[in-house]
């Protein structure tokens, strides 16, 4: 099969990434890991919006990948409810994976295994995101059934000089000792051989079935920035980048409905103008000051009890 690009997978364990390095030496796709699970439960990779916003900004097209230890449906549910909530408002160009290769499933079954896998692809595909399955040459064969998942790309991995796996696929993972520009150390290297973005284009899957930012005006919020390293933005993109905000309390104009690559966004006034910036636990918050809504508009009481509502939402998620 012809090659369509070349690409790597990367994870907390490649630490910070150089993404200009590595697009100057020749890498067209990066599948970024999305999380897994350790003795403390599950957890998404503290790299992985990184990673995405890095890749993306380098020019390079981007997927995603999560490690499964699921043995039962509802695991599978309580894996994908956190990872789905860390792909929220992002856009992929290649699917978003299901690694499944632990050792500590091969006790379920071929038939119970195969079904779980496929009981994730179908809840990603219907939550609107293009998914796929890893895992590598024994594995499948032994411990998978891979004519029941055969309507779904799979990423093989086979580290011998040519591929051994007979069925179908879409991407080899050929090498887990890679060396790249911009990486210390070693990553996986991979060949893919599909584009996928016509279709996940052509299905709304990825994010790309949305319009875009979408932002409601509100009263009475100010943006608190304690931190130094507060970026503001022109738009809501990374690249669009204008400085630093100093310390300081700034008013909030409008608030995003829903996360736009990974994160809140507000627009508030600074020096005479309006800009953008996200909302980053570490450095900044979103403050009631308890002044809006004093004309008696329903309709502004209803957009600020909304904001309320997912402000409130966003603290629980982070604990």
């Amino acid at each position: 099969m012809a090659i369509f690009q070349n690409g790597i997978d990367v994870s907390r364990y490649q630490g910070n990434i150089n993404w200009s390095s590595v697009a100057s030496a020749g890498v067209q796709f990066a599948i970024v890991r999305l999380g897994s699970s350790n003795n403390n439960g599950l957890y998404v990779d503290p790299y992985f919006l990184q990673n995405v916003n890095g890749a993306h900004a380098a020019g390079l097209r981007v997927g995603a990948y999560y490690y499964s230890y699921a043995r039962t449906r509802a695991a599978v549910a309580d894996e994908l409810s956190l990872f789905l909530n860390a792909l929220e408002g992002l856009q992929l160009e290649y699917p978003v994976f299901v690694d499944v290769e632990d050792n500590s499933l091969t006790s379920v079954g071929r038939s119970q295994l195969t079904s779980l896998v496929q009981y994730a692809l179908d809840i990603l595909y219907q939550r609107k995101w293009y998914g796929g399955w890893y895992s590598y040459t024994n594995y499948i064969n032994n411990y998978l059934n891979a004519n029941a998942l055969k309507d779904y790309p799979l990423w093989v991995a086979d580290y011998r000089s040519s591929l051994g796996y007979q069925g179908n696929y879409t991407m080899w993972q050929y090498s887990s000792s890679g060396r790249v520009n911009g990486i210390s150390g070693a990553c996986d290297l991979n060949y893919s051989y599909t584009d996928f973005l016509p279709a996940i284009k052509a299905g709304g899957f990825n994010g790309y079935g949305a319009t875009g930012i979408q932002m409601m005006p509100v009263q009475g919020y100010q943006l608190e920035v304690f931190g130094s390293q507060t970026e503001y933005f022109y738009t809501a993109n990374f690249n669009d980048v204008v400085g630093y905000l100093p310390i300081g309390t700034y008013q909030v104009t409008q608030l995003s409905t829903q996360k736009y690559n990974g994160y809140d966004w507000v627009i508030f006034r600074y020096n005479g103008g309006e800009y953008w910036t996200a909302l980053l636990s570490d450095r900044n918050r979103l403050v009631n000051t308890g002044t809006g809504g004093g004309d008696g508009s329903s309709d502004c009481q209803n957009q600020l009890a909304a904001a309320q509502a997912k402000i409130e939402a966003a603290k629980a998620a982070l604990g």
